[in-house]
C-alpha cells in the first residue's frame, strides 16, 4: 500500500510541474496577458480538471510559476555559494557567476520573470517573488561586505552600500541581456561586476 501511494505522489507532482513549466512556456511565448488555460493545458498534455485539482484557479497557477521561479533562483546561488569554500571573496564570486550562468539567465526566464514585473502594480501578490534580489540575497551578500571589511579590506567602505551596489548592476545587466540577448557578453558582465567589487575591496579582488 505505502508504495502505490508513492507512486500516486509521484505523478501528482510530476503532473503539478508539467501545469507550471507548460504555463511558463506559454508566459514566454505569448505574454502574460495572452496566457490562456486552454494554451496552458495544450502545451502540458493535460486536462482541464487537473488545473483545478492542483491549482484550483488559473491565478493560483500563475503565482506558482512565480514562487517556482523564485525558488530554483535562490536555490541556484546558494549552492553555488556554499560550493565555494569559506572565504568571503569566492562566496561572492560563486553568487555573482551563478547569476550570468545560462540555467537562470536565459531567454525563456527572463521573459517570464520580466512578464510578472510588468504586472506587479496591478497584482501586487507577485511582487514577493519578483522583487529586486529578495531578502536573502541582500542579507547574504551584505554579510559577506561586511565580512571583508571587518577582515581589514578597506575599512572605510560601507558593507550596505557594497552590497546595493553589486546587487544593482546585477540587475541592471539581467536587464541588458533581456533587451540585448544576441549581442550579451557573459564574461564581459562578470568583469564589470567584480570591477565593481574590487573598487570596494582592493585587497580581496586584485587582478
Amino acid at each position: 500500500m505505502p508504495e502505490a501511494k508513492s507512486a500516486r505522489e509521484k505523478t501528482k507532482e510530476r503532473h503539478r510541474r508539467a501545469l507550471i513549466e507548460a504555463t511558463a512556456d506559454a508566459i514566454a511565448e505569448h505574454g502574460l496577458g495572452q496566457v490562456s488555460i486552454s494554451r496552458i493545458l495544450e502545451k502540458a498534455g493535460l486536462s482541464r480538471g487537473m488545473v483545478n485539482l492542483h491549482f484550483y484557479s488559473k491565478n493560483n497557477l500563475l503565482l506558482a510559476v512565480a514562487q517556482q521561479f523564485s525558488e530554483d533562483y535562490t536555490s541556484h546561488w546558494i549552492v553555488a555559494m556554499e560550493g565555494a569554500g569559506s572565504r568571503a571573496e569566492a562566496r561572492l564570486r560563486a553568487i555573482i557567476d551563478a547569476d550570468f550562468d545560462p540555467v537562470v539567465l536565459n531567454r525563456r526566464t527572463m521573459a517570464v520573470w520580466f512578464a510578472f514585473r510588468s504586472e506587479a502594480h496591478s497584482s501586487p501578490e507577485f511582487m514577493p517573488f519578483i522583487d529586486s534580489r529578495d531578502a536573502k540575497m541582500q542579507r547574504t551578500i551584505t554579510s559577506i561586505c561586511r565580512e571583508l571589511c571587518e577582515r581589514g579590506d578597506n575599512l572605510g567602505t560601507d558593507p550596505q552600500i557594497a552590497a546595493l551596489s553589486i546587487i544593482a548592476l546585477l540587475e541592471g545587466l539581467w536587464t541588458d541581456y533581456y533587451l540585448h540577448p544576441d549581442r550579451f557578453d557573459r564574461d564581459t558582465a562578470r568583469a564589470v561586476v567584480l570591477h565593481t567589487a574590487r573598487a570596494f575591496f582592493p585587497e580581496s579582488f586584485e587582478v
